[in-house]
């Protein structure tokens, strides 16, 4: 939260250096998960510090905060990536698994999306609370500000890290449920598994809170991003094994790529299913 701005900063008054934007490439991701994390568990006891914790993550991913409580909380946790899951996978096309719909199933997301999102603004906005149009109105005026210095900087060290922060965080979902079963609805699971969801369990938690935990996360909403890991192990008996993967890179590869392995829980067999990828 500070350390992203301040390489944005430096390299506007200094020049761009790449190492710094590879940096904060890195950290666009790392924002939206800390966004994602306060949407759930709020940072401080006192309401002012989160709502200007909010106010400040939704001005530097240009991402407003208030979106998480009807799109993810409201509508994604809420019916587990089943039928009624706005954001769904599968709404698009089917059930698949591959590097073209990763590529573009955050814009299909965003495509679907506003409707839930006016709907949850015109419901605040009857009880007269504005304080969705005060973030929106802050990420209009800092963009529009920035882009007035010097549109060239602006769309380099701040708008194209903000919209790779979004992508990943839209894109997320794929990862996390393409091809796995509907939590919900008539294809969900009658057995003890739980099936909806992959978990990444390697080093991607290190660098990003334990996002990769996603079962775990599903389960206890509500539960600080520390204790996932141990979550998770309490739940990994229920996972099938090819729900765990290790390497996300390997995944990108093997799966979405070159699709080996499962990619979609329809298509393979049972001896396939226990085959971790």
């Amino acid at each position: 939260m500070v350390a992203y701005p301040a390489c944005m900063a430096w390299q506007w008054f200094n020049g761009i250096e790449w190492v710094l934007m590879a940096v904060m490439l890195v950290l666009s991701v790392g924002l939206s998960v800390v966004q994602h994390n306060h949407t759930h568990l709020r940072m401080w006891s006192s309401k002012p510090l989160n709502k200007a914790t909010d106010l400040w993550l939704s001005i530097i991913q240009a991402t407003p905060s208030f979106v998480f409580f009807p799109a993810h909380i409201g509508n994604h946790h809420r019916y587990k990536h089943g039928p009624e899951d706005t954001t769904r996978t599968y709404r698009f096309g089917g059930h698949h698994n591959n590097i073209l719909g990763y590529l573009v199933y955050p814009i299909q997301a965003l495509c679907v999306l506003p409707k839930t999102l006016l709907g949850y603004m015109k419901k605040r906005a009857s009880g007269r609370d504005l304080w969705p149009l005060i973030e929106l109105g802050a990420i209009v005026a800092a963009s529009v500000f920035l882009a007035s210095i010097d549109v060239r900087l602006w769309a380099i060290l701040v708008l194209a890290p903000q919209l790779h922060g979004l992508h990943w965080l839209l894109g997320a979902n794929y990862l996390q449920h393409a091809g796995a079963q509907p939590g919900l609805g008539p294809e969900a699971s009658s057995g003890e598994n739980i099936d909806y969801s992959r978990n990444f369990t390697g080093w991607i938690n290190l660098i990003w809170f334990n996002i990769g935990y996603h079962t775990a996360h599903h389960e206890n909403g509500r539960i600080h991003w520390s204790d996932l890991p141990q979550q998770h192990r309490s739940y990994e008996h229920r996972v099938p094994d090819w729900l765990k993967v290790n390497s996300l890179a390997w995944y990108f590869v093997r799966v979405l790529v070159f699709q080996r392995g499962q990619v979609r829980f329809r298509t393979e067999s049972s001896a396939e299913m226990g085959r971790k990828i």
